[in-house]
């Protein structure tokens, strides 16, 4: 009879050290990304297949480099920042190039952790190509920017027969009833009253068309500038839900370029008609600054905030806010409590080293 114990599995001894480090190098040399470790002077100690493939060296010829012959060209202060941060342990991968035995470069993502033994510090590494993923990546930028392209070509359009068909529809029937109320005896005195709230009405409907071609094909950024017409919307946003708007901006020195203004209103834009839908807020603060190299707008509400988790339930229409600030090639964030508010902030960088003083701040 066979006596089966039902206690737990006893404990397995551990693998002889020369199996361990077997297993360890066959593991390594069946990984697609690449595996290295450096001493303390940056020189390769070890590195598995897929490093040889990577960077077209042999062996013997990598082990004789450095971490920084493979790619010469990064900034110096960037290394012995990520050198030092990871002599204190693991660090967030990054981004860098690795060149190739033949001078191309590769796009990697590179991990680093600091690895002690035999009372001797090293780096251990692990390197990934990323040119699929860059592909993938700029396949996806070009679908989001001809996306965008194509929602304001269809913008313009729906503008365009508001203005030329409705629009003027409506302005003929103004004229006629206009004419009716100034033509003694066409109207019955009875009738009057109704007549002059039916102008007021075609007056209101007028008004809706003007401001909907506004709003589809903001025509005023190629006469005005993004500053001008973010003035005239954010007054007209005020005027027309109740809600105190303060606009602050600030000289840009450089005009921007025409799609980066449309980028940047549309963005405002978005965020207002959600702080009208759901914020429920008292007040709403917008501001276009310089800071440094940058231009940063930032919108905020008082309002009932919400949980950043799930901002797509409350209709911010972030991923189309975050597909125009990577086209621009900005960076786009939203901090949100609820009961707290809600702030939208764009930072676009730019070109420019001197920064520009505030000029302008208004209220609407």
């Amino acid at each position: 009879m066979t006596h089966v114990s039902s206690g737990t599995s006893p404990r397995l001894p551990a693998l002889p050290a020369p199996l361990d480090l077997a297993v360890f190098r066959r593991m390594a040399d069946m990984s697609n990304e690449a595996f290295f470790l450096a001493d303390a002077t940056a020189h390769l100690r070890y590195v598995n297949e897929r490093a040889l493939s990577l960077t077209g060296y042999e062996r013997s010829e990598l082990l004789g480099m450095t971490l920084f012959d493979l790619d010469p060209e990064f900034p110096p202060e960037r290394r012995f920042a990520i050198v030092e941060a990871a002599v204190h342990g693991a660090i967030a991968p990054f981004e860098a190039r690795t060149r190739r035995r033949d001078g191309e470069y590769v796009p990697v993502e590179v991990s680093l952790a600091r690895i002690d033994f035999g009372g001797a510090a090293y780096l251990f590494g692990v390197v990934r190509d990323t040119t699929e993923r860059n592909q993938i990546a700029a396949v996806q930028r070009s679908f989001a920017r001809h996306m965008l392209e194509n929602l304001e070509t269809e913008r313009q359009r729906v503008a365009r027969e508001l203005h030329d068909d409705v629009g003027q529809a409506v302005a003929t029937v103004g004229v006629l009833l206009h004419t009716l109320a100034q033509t003694p005896g066409a109207v019955a005195e009875a009738m009057r009253p109704e007549l002059h709230r039916t102008l007021a009405t075609i007056g209101d409907m007028t008004e809706s068309v003007a401001r909907l071609c506004r709003e589809y094909h903001p025509a005023e950024l190629v006469g005005l500038g993004l500053e001008e017409t973010l003035r005239a919307y954010v007054r007209e946003f005020a005027r027309r839900h109740g809600l105190p708007c303060r606009l602050s901006t600030a000289a840009l020195a450089e005009p921007l370029s025409s799609e980066h203004e449309l980028h940047l209103y549309r963005i405002v834009q978005e965020t207002l008609a959600n702080v009208a839908r759901h914020a429920r807020a008292r007040q709403v603060t917008v501001r276009l600054a310089r800071r440094d190299q940058a231009i940063v707008l930032t919108i905020h509400d008082d309002g009932v905030g919400f949980t950043p988790a799930t901002p797509d339930s409350r209709g911010l229409g972030l991923a189309t806010m975050r597909e125009r600030a990577e086209i621009m090639g900005a960076t786009l964030t939203i901090k949100s409590r609820p009961r707290r508010g809600t702030e939208v902030r764009v930072v676009l960088p730019l070109a420019a080293t001197r920064s520009a003083p505030a000029s302008d701040s208004a209220s609407t």
